[in-house]
């Protein structure tokens, strides 16, 4: 039988030791200890089930990643309470930001990161298409990565940040710890902008006030995506 397998196992019956059946409770918590025993399990082991990784393409390929392209990232996870991590998937060779935390959070996270990134680089070519072409390329760069960074804190200026209780940040941080060992961290590249170019900032700003990220109502993670109107 697999670890997870196994984990899985232990889990379901830990849960069946909570039945108000005392003879099922206490039959089923007998079971869980004796697999906890010969496997050399702990309790931590089981509750790190509850943890999980999803891995997202990354809305922009450099290997320095602009400060524009990282901002989505950092919104979704501290909309919905996560972790984020940019890695190289080895397989296709692309980057890709990793959301860890409580499972139900990552799934809803990872793909509101899919939904706002793709929304984000369609606000950023619209903008980059309104610029003047007489403008010089380094001026038109600074001003469209500055609209995306004003996009994106539009965007977050609305969210409430979900923090994690201190249980869920402890497992959150052995999860990393045993997936990735010592991280570093990454610095992003800045937009190089003159004071003419600080309106397309606020440009982004704006329209970015008129997208609605929201982690759930009341503790319930059904996280929502949409375009005001």
């Amino acid at each position: 039988m697999s670890d997870n397998r196994i984990l899985n196992k232990i889990k379901k019956l830990l849960a069946l030791a909570k039945s108000t059946n005392p003879h099922e409770a206490a039959n089923a918590l007998r079971m869980a200890q004796k697999l906890m025993q010969e496997n050399s399990l702990s309790q931590t082991d089981i509750e790190l089930l509850e943890i999980q990784m999803e891995s997202v393409r990354d809305v922009n390929q450099a290997q320095s990643i602009p400060t524009w392209s990282a901002m989505p990232a950092k919104a979704v996870a501290d909309a919905f309470g996560l972790d984020v991590i940019r890695g190289r998937f080895n397989a296709f060779g692309c980057y890709v930001m990793q959301f860890v935390g409580p499972a139900e959070r990552v799934e809803i996270g990872s793909y509101c990161y899919m939904v706002l990134g793709r929304k984000l680089v369609k606000a950023r070519a619209e903008f980059l298409k309104s610029l003047n072409k007489r403008l010089k390329k380094t001026s038109k760069i600074a001003r469209v990565n500055l609209f995306a960074i004003g996009w994106i804190k539009g965007v977050m200026a609305q969210v409430e940040k979900l923090v994690p209780n201190e249980k869920e940040q402890a497992l959150i941080q052995q999860f990393q710890e045993r997936e990735f060992g010592e991280l570093t961290t990454t610095k992003t590249r800045h937009a190089k902008a003159t004071a003419r170019d600080q309106d397309a900032g606020w440009a982004g700003y704006q329209q970015g006030r008129q997208v609605q990220l929201n982690a759930g109502v009341s503790g319930a993670e059904q996280g929502k995506l949409e375009h005001k109107i």
